[in-house]
């Protein structure tokens, strides 16, 4: 007893789920005694692997070497790793008795088909491990298949009829002997496994060589792509072949065939990069005789889900493969938030309610919300009349301030009223004149008796040089340079005209 003998139980019965789908599973072991361990995890993961080898032999000093290269690739869908019991680091200590651990995987919609192939594979796998200190770690593997649905409803081109035509000529000897058309056609592009494509074949011989047999097939070609030693690798499979004929030289046939497409897996790989899957429908005519044969081929499409209005009824023959889904008892049902509002109160980003709005601004506050008011066009002008679109003279958009005032820092800080000036005031100022220096407030200013006008002085300004103990200065580089102040006096030639002064000249002479 313990966890070797221990199972790993999945909701599904065939162990196969679709993309999208969320894989539900639990482990089931009994435990007879105490078991120490760091922690049980259960790893989920898929993955894609692409591997050959290439021998090359070379002679190098008269000896044959032979390397082989190792062509690879690698890439993975997803990977989730849970914790069931403990964790990385620690001890955790399972008591004795049966013990069930769920767990769950979602697996992502892109994901590709399960596939496995010569060369390389698609594979989703889920590992459950007990982490043991000092000690090996136990595990167990399980493997499921993925389906990833193809709808050719999705693609054009399954949509499209598809007709072959081959012509032949013959000859034997330099001589001609005739030739052949053969007109394939078919309905549409892409099928489904269980549906029948109706095929029209007519095989004109105007000639005298016999068709022997004439080839109608769908065959499979996968292609691996490895990056690491970069290559490529072709892989082909016949998936259904039917023969008619002979066709008689000189001679006209026609058949309506039914090629019924057998029930084969489907896969999708679309999303993986490194493995391609192709089917193939092939029309090979193969005269008798040493002539050679002539072959065509075109891409046919092979999906899950048929197209809409073709064979709707066909009953699909690999619904036994599809995931088969049921759900496991005891199993916790998923945890749903229920939706309260667009923005709840609990989550503010403004501590302790100290919001900068008064209430909250909800998308939609009304009980039904809808995306446009309910109020008729009359009642909601673009333009209220008691919102104009621009401010009156009421409410001015600027403060109406005199543009001669100035203040410390205008609008930035609250102003005393009134505003004091920055400047001190003359009257009650502390300053007092010193020598020539400062200023005497409220000094009356003398005014000339009335009618009198004060004339330019006669007599030019006295020399601030007369009384100065220095020496004028001298002129080093040019002794008849005219001296700085003028040393003779100068009378103005023309003094200004006073005609009150004139009259009191004349009245003293």
């Amino acid at each position: 007893m313990g966890f070797d003998e221990g199972s790993i139980i999945l909701n599904s019965e065939n162990e196969t789920y679709f993309a999208g789908q969320t894989i539900f599973g639990k482990l089931v072991f009994e435990q007879d005694k105490v078991k120490t361990f760091r922690g049980i995890y259960v790893k989920m993961k898929g993955y894609c692997k692409v591997h050959w080898t290439t021998s090359h032999t070379e002679e190098i000093n008269n000896r044959r070497h032979t390397r082989t290269d190792n062509h690879d690739s690698y890439e993975e869908y997803f990977s989730r790793k849970m914790f069931l019991l403990g964790g990385e680091s620690g001890e955790y200590h399972l008591q004795p008795g049966k013990h069930e651990l769920p767990f769950d995987c979602p697996i992502p919609a892109n994901c590709p088909s399960s596939f496995e192939g010569e060369y390389g594979h698609v594979r989703y796998e889920i590992k459950i491990v007990v982490d043991r200190a000092f000690k090996l770690d136990q595990e167990k593997k399980r493997q499921i298949r993925v389906i990833a649905p193809l709808d050719l409803n999705f693609d054009p081109y399954c949509k499209e009829p598809m007709q072959f035509d081959i012509e032949d000529t013959y000859c034997c000897c330099c001589m001609s002997s005739g030739s052949s058309a053969t007109v394939v056609k078919l309905p549409a592009s892409g099928y489904c496994p269980g549906q029948t494509i109706p095929i029209e074949l007519s095989c004109s011989n105007q000639g005298g060589v016999e068709i022997e047999r004439i080839l109608l097939a769908i065959q499979k070609r996968v292609t691996y792509h490895a990056v690491n030693i970069p290559g490529t690798k072709h892989e082909e499979s016949m998936v259904l072949e039917m023969k008619k004929g002979p066709v008689p030289g000189e001679s006209t046939r026609s058949w309506m065939v039914d090629m019924e497409v057998p029930a084969i897996d489907v896969y999708n790989m679309g999303p993986c990069r490194f493995i391609d899957i192709e089917y193939d429908f092939m029309v090979t005519v193969i005269p008798g005789g040493c002539h050679s044969k002539s072959e065509d081929r075109r891409s046919i499409r092979i999906g899950t889900v048929p197209l809409m209005g073709y064979q709707d009824n066909i009953p699909n023959p690999l619904q036994d493969q599809m995931p088969q889904v049921m759900p496991i008892m005891n199993q916790p049902p998923p945890t749903v938030r229920p939706f309260t509002n667009a923005y709840p109160n609990q989550n503010t980003p403004y501590p302790n309610q100290n919001s900068p709005y008064t209430s909250p601004n909800p998308p939609y506050p009304s009980p039904n919300p809808v995306p446009y008011p309910s109020n008729t066009p009359q009642s909601n002008q673009p333009y209220p009349g008691i919102n104009q679109p621009y401010p009156t003279a009421q409410n001015p958009p600027y403060p109406v301030v005199s543009p001669t005032q100035t203040t410390l820092n205008p609008g930035s800080y609250p102003q005393p009223s009134p505003r004091v000036s920055p400047y001190p005031d003359r009257a009650n100022s502390p300053m007092l004149k010193t020598g020539t220096f400062g200023f005497v407030p409220n000094v009356p200013v003398p005014s000339l008796p009335p009618g009198i006008n004060v004339p330019y002085p006669l007599t030019p300004p006295s020399n601030p040089y007369a009384t100065a103990t220095a020496p004028e200065p001298a002129t080093p580089d040019d002794d008849q340079k005219s001296p700085l102040v003028p040393k003779e006096p100068t009378v103005m030639p023309y003094p200004p005209y006073n005609p009150e002064y004139m009259d009191k000249m004349e009245q003293n002479k």
